[in-house]
């Protein structure tokens, strides 16, 4: 058994913070109210975090996979840092920093620097006896570069890591940097056109886990709501060809809120919504789009013209070319 999991009296797992599970569950659900998920992803999440350190989260975009990653790292009082990928980065340099030909320094990224730090506390909790804090860092949309490009050294160090504990990552020479048992990494990815599949190798070192968008929370997201039957009918209609998540459940609420204060009625502030933010992401040349878009007239029931209209000029377009966009 590792060093960062044992196993106390009554069977309940322990880790390398020093909660236990439904400490961690209890903790999570404390800080986040209002977070829709089962106690089954925590406990999963926890368990994959835990075991491998290494957790690529997938799921429609607005699922809060993010809010997952950095609330698991409030709840066992981890230290996070949340990096974004950009879609430009193509090798290690981009994450890591780079020795400069110019001036002779080495120029770290926040993200190299937070991976120092990780390693001092390793260091510092080793010699006062004390469990060392967990660093759990955050790639925000991992795939929108080339993961075994700006990521391969980390994956290799990281497979070091997982059979003597400790491994040494090679920055440039006479830069090193370790990767200690208390740094955790998390990413996330939405599957789409703009995003890069992975590399078995990738799969290989991480667990993955996907973030359900279940029904069930959606309807208590909507529950009281004015327009909790119509959203819903909307939300069924789309979901097999474009899914959307609680962010853009929000945002909605949100502008519905804000158009009632400058008396602006529901139904057309709804209306304006659907146009800005469900039917853009409606698109591509799925065999089921002009179904999905028909569902979604039929869901409407009466009113809601600009969404009709728009979805009309879809349809034309569809039937025409193949291919629905919102443009």
């Amino acid at each position: 058994m590792s060093d960062t999991m044992t196993q106390t009296q009554s069977g309940t797992e322990a880790v390398g913070s020093g909660l236990l599970l439904d400490q961690v569950i209890a903790r999570f659900r404390e800080q986040n109210p209002g977070f829709l998920i089962g106690d089954d992803v925590i406990r999963r999440y926890h368990l994959a975090m835990q075991s491998r350190g290494f957790v690529i989260l997938s799921g429609a975009s607005g699922t809060g996979k993010t809010w997952l990653a950095q609330a698991y790292a409030d709840a066992i009082g981890a230290r996070p840092k949340l990096a974004a990928v950009d879609p430009s980065w193509s090798s290690n340099e981009d994450l890591l920093g780079y020795l400069s030909p110019l001036d002779g320094f080495y120029h770290h990224t926040p993200f190299s620097e937070f991976v120092q730090e990780s390693a001092r506390e390793w260091t510092s909790a080793d010699l006062a006896g004390r469990t060392a804090r967990e660093f759990h860092v955050i790639l925000d949309e991992m795939n929108l570069a080339r993961v075994e490009h700006y990521f391969s050294r980390f994956l290799s160090a990281m497979e070091v890591r997982s059979r003597e504990g400790i491994a040494r990552l090679d920055l440039a020479p006479g830069h090193t940097v370790e990767l200690t048992p208390n740094l955790r990494f998390a990413g996330t990815v939405n599957i789409d056109e703009t995003t890069h599949g992975f590399a078995d190798k990738v799969y290989d070192r991480a667990q993955l886990l996907e973030l359900p968008l279940q029904r069930t929370y959606v309807e208590e997201y909507l529950r009281g709501e004015p327009y909790e039957e119509v959203l819903l009918r909307v939300w069924d209609a789309l979901r097999p060809i474009a899914p959307f998540g609680f962010r853009v459940l929000e945002e909605m609420h949100h502008y519905v809120v804000a158009a009632g204060e400058v008396g602006v009625d529901w139904q057309v502030a709804l209306d304006e919504q659907f146009v800005q933010k469900v039917l853009p992401r409606v698109r591509g040349a799925d065999g089921r789009l002009d179904e999905g878009l028909e569902s979604f007239l039929v869901a409407l029931g009466e009113g809601f013209p600009l969404a009709r209209a728009k979805v009309e000029l879809m349809r034309d377009d569809y039937a025409t070319h193949g291919f629905a966009s919102y443009f």
